[in-house]
């Protein structure tokens, strides 16, 4: 053993309390503990102007940032790529999709002054364009056809995804974007589109696993709200505030629950059926939808219009009122205390619909079977019990009521979840529902007889928690009218007028027809056929939640109370904004937030240059990379602002500018200069995402859909993937044009995302994702050398270059599909030698020229040989899998 000159020391114990110290010291001196305001992107945004150059003829503002900057790095700019090479990158950036043959010809050919400009205009109109950058906002908001987590159930929110594709589509702001999808549902009179919206944060994830607490699920998703807004407009990583004080960053774990407050107040929970949700009708009926909704609501406005309260028809409408209440009154009813009997096992439809023996014959002393009856003295009226038991079962209920005369009185009912009743041995209501208990739920007049009465209910329950609501009323109104009714007609108030008023037009003859047509509007629309989308919806006054700090993240700790607010170093509300969600999502989009602009231009700049001017697109914090052009970020961010959050003119000016025109070859000294391009002395290349892969090998074969919207679709993908799930579900592909669909209509299952997909660096979707990392494997040579969807994409292309001719000019018009230019004559030879090859193969095995040429395509027209189709395909596997093509030019 060697002793050092410390190893008295080490067992010291004042020196190592000294250690610790000196350590903690230096814990705390964080940037988050210094000045926090010196950080530059907790500024504000600044005005600045784009700097002067030697060069009079860079006019564009973005060349003149980076011109300055290279100058600054003795580099210069590298020339304007080719028309053929703009051409393609622009419809690859905007639409997702290569150009056409025929816009390459257009646009090639265009000598007039703008051809560029005139060139990018069109392609930011076109209805590819939605669709392209839904994808990026999709991975943001975690979207999936799935709800997470072991079960991984599936859910119904395509339509939000629709949503989305409209939005970028119509070139929604992005200020109003934001509100709309944080909190759609609080603006004043929210259209069917701006509560669909609100879907962004129904994409959280839920579990649906037999017990679970429901309450740590809830919480868990609205921390990952949470994260995932403060991730994508603010570039704020502060997951870590859930459990302590930022260590780096100046935001506290109390700044973190005050923020979590803004989205603690909303209905929905950890629960199977995704409530609330909103029914989405069929794109081909909302505009009818649309009118009835506004006309309903006109009627509705209607019907709730005073009533004065001189009318002669409603004081002899109360008068009668008062009668039958007295009336009630003198039948002097007796209720029995109720009696139990069950579970009655059964499937819930079974159940519901088989007669056990009660409602056959009252056999109060015997019972059914072993089954037996219960006396249930703590079952009072008014108020609902939730204690039956049993799971897919039903349950009697059983009292008489004695009346000393005959007459009809209301009864108010509830059920979880089916109900039927029986008076005096007749049905009286019957209704097969799913639902939980609560007052209400039905209102049916009650007929007696003098003497004793005999009162059967049967409740059926399809699973959970079961129970009942029964309240006899003296009239067939609400409590609210019965509690007016008992005062004189001298001590009403005007609010006691405004309820009488109310249920006389709920009940009034006068206005039997405007009652009709507001029913038959809600008819028609309750019988569109739609999807119930998960919705965001706030809880009413009387049920908000209390939100406290979670001590060391966890919720079963509560500790002090919060109010809903800001971090202190950041600017408050905005004047005459409220404290909830609302005013949250205008605080974001507020023009003195310092983070929402500056993130948001530089992840569309990150999405056209492959990497941000601000690297780091999740983290704008002290840890994260500090921006390459600061005045540029600056610039873009003060000029989005301005130009009212124009998505669409905030691309365009980049892609217009000649920084983003330049040609993107690497010369030796980029490489050792700036390898990455951050400086941005040359165009931008890297390879595509996933989707545009699958995509652009689809479109350049001819067999891409062109088919929107709608709900996700299951194109081919090896069997056997999702029996490593959970649940039994399986993948069904989907026939006819949808399995060539675009990749962003692909169905996303949490668990198990679709393979090809995957391999190519997309997300689970399990979490908010701002940048996919790029990886390099030989699996994704496999796949676009294998996978069928790449095969077929393959020979889809083959075809196309057969209508042309077997030789140099099927060659010629394979190049211009795939890379939207012509082939080196080196590079036709060399084509041409492998067709031959290949073809001189084939010609000795047509069985397996066939299974190439049309396996899984399909057969081939007439005039073309399996031979030459087969050895065209290898030519066209060999387009779709260069460098050139995988990767944007």
């Amino acid at each position: 053993m060697v002793n050092g000159p410390f190893d008295d020391l080490r067992s010291t114990t004042s020196v190592r309390c000294a250690i610790g110290v000196a350590l903690l010291l230096l814990l705390a001196a964080t940037p988050a503990q210094t000045d926090a305001q010196a950080h530059w992107a907790y500024r504000p945004v600044g005005n600045v102007a784009p700097p002067r150059v030697d060069d009079a003829s860079v006019l564009h503002p973005i060349d003149r940032f980076v011109r300055a900057r290279l100058a600054a790095r003795g580099l210069a700019p590298e020339r304007e790529a080719s028309r053929s090479i703009l051409i393609r990158r622009v419809a690859l950036d905007l639409t997702g999709l290569p150009p056409t043959s025929e816009e390459v010809d257009a646009f090639v050919g265009d000598a007039r002054p703008g051809a560029y400009e005139r060139m990018v205009d069109r392609y930011l109109v076109s209805e590819r364009f939605g669709e392209q950058w839904a994808r990026m906002w999709l991975d943001l908001a975690r979207y999936a056809d799935t709800k997470g987590y072991e079960q991984d159930g599936n859910r119904t929110i395509w339509p939000w995804r629709d949503w989305v594709i409209d939005a970028f589509n119509r070139d929604l702001p992005f200020d109003q974007f934001t509100v709309e999808q944080i909190a759609g549902d609080l603006l004043p009179a929210p259209t069917r589109e701006q509560l669909l919206a609100t879907g962004f944060h129904r994409n959280t994830m839920t579990n649906d696993e037999g017990g679970t607490d429901s309450e740590e699920f809830r919480v868990a998703a609205v921390v990952d709200r949470l994260n995932t807004t403060l991730e994508v407009w603010m570039g704020t990583t502060m997951a870590c505030a859930q459990c302590h004080d930022h260590k780096y960053d100046p935001f506290s774990q109390v700044e973190y629950y005050r923020l979590y407050a803004f989205l603690n107040q909303t209905e929905d929970r950890d629960r199977g059926d995704d409530a609330p949700t909103l029914l989405v009708p069929p794109r081909g009926q909302r505009e009818r939808s649309e009118r009835l909704t506004a006309n309903l609501a006109g009627l509705r406005k209607e019907l709730g219009a005073p009533n004065p309260e001189g009318d002669p028809a409603r004081a002899r409408w109360v008068a009668s009122l008062r009668a039958r209440r007295t009336a009630v009154a003198e039948m002097k009813l007796h209720w029995d205390e109720w009696r139990s009997i069950g579970p009655f096992p059964g499937g819930s439809r079974i159940a519901f619909s088989k007669a056990f023996g009660p409602e056959k014959e009252l056999r109060l002393e015997k019972g059914y079977g072993a089954l037996r009856w219960v006396r249930r003295p703590d079952y009072t009226d008014g108020k609902v019990h939730v204690d039956l038991k049993g799971s897919n079962s039903a349950t009697y209920l059983f009292r008489t009521v004695t009346a000393a005369s005959a007459g009809t009185l209301g009864l108010s009912l509830g059920s979880d979840d089916s109900i039927e009743v029986w008076v005096n041995g007749k049905s009286v209501l019957r209704k097969n529902t799913n639902r939980a208990a609560a007052p209400d739920q039905e209102r049916i007049p009650l007929t007696l007889t003098a003497g004793e009465n005999r009162v059967l209910m049967k409740i059926t329950n399809g699973g959970g928690p079961s129970g009942f609501y029964f309240r006899p009323i003296d009239l067939e109104v609400g409590r609210d009218v019965v509690a007016v009714l008992a005062k004189s007609t001298e001590a009403l108030t005007p609010e006691d007028h405004a309820v009488l008023t109310r249920e006389y037009r709920r009940v009034g003859p006068e206005f039997a027809d405007l009652r009709a047509k507001i029913v038959a509007a809600e008819a028609e629309l309750a019988g569109m056929k739609g999807s119930r989308v998960p919705i965001m919806r706030e809880l009413s006054a009387g049920k908000r939640r209390e939100t406290r700090v979670h001590e060391r993240g966890d919720f079963r700790s509560p500790g002090a109370s919060v109010r809903a607010g800001v971090p202190a170093m950041l600017p408050g509300l905005p004047d005459g904004v409220a404290s909830d969600r609302l005013g949250f999502a205008r605080w974001l989009v507020d023009t003195r937030n310092p983070l929402t602009a500056r993130v948001t231009v530089n992840r569309f700049w990150e999405q056209l240059f492959g990497i941000g001017i601000v690297e780091t697109i999740e983290d704008f914090g002290t840890r994260g990379a500090k921006p390459t052009h600061p005045l540029l970020l600056d610039w873009l961010a003060r000029r989005f602002m301005n130009d009212g959050w124009r998505v669409k003119g905030l691309l365009r000016l980049i892609v217009t500018s000649k920084t983003y025109r330049q040609d993107s070859r690497m010369t030796p000294r980029l490489r050792n200069e700036d390898p990455r391009n951050r400086l941005l002395a040359r165009g931008p290349r890297f390879r595509m995402k996933a989707e545009m892969l699958r995509d652009q090998a689809l479109a350049v074969g001819g067999l891409l859909s062109s088919k929107m919207h709608g709900p996700s679709v299951m194109p081919h993908q090896p069997p056997g993937i999702w029996q490593v799930v959970y649940n039994n579900r399986r993948w069904s592909p989907s026939p006819g044009e949808d399995r060539f669909r675009r990749g962003l209509y692909t169905f996303w299952r949490r668990t198990s995302p679709y393979p090809s997909m995957t391999t190519f660096d997309a997300p689970s979707r399990e979490f908010c994702v701002s940048r996919r990392v790029r990886t390099n494997t030989p699996l994704q040579a496999l796949v676009l050398l294998n996978d069928p969807v790449f095969v077929e994409a393959a020979q889809g292309l083959a075809r196309r270059m057969l209508d042309t001719g077997p030789d140099r000019r099927g060659i010629a018009r394979g190049f211009r599909l795939a890379l939207a230019r012509d082939p080196t004559e080196r590079e036709t030879t060399r084509l041409l030698r492998l067709f031959t090859a290949e073809r001189a193969h084939y010609a000795t095995r047509p069985k397996e020229a066939l299974e190439m040429a049309t396996a899984p395509i399909g057969p081939l027209r007439q005039g073309i040989s399996a031979t030459d189709a087969a050895a065209m395909t290898i030519v066209a596997n060999v387009l779709l899998n260069l460098d050139e093509f995988l990767v944007k030019p």
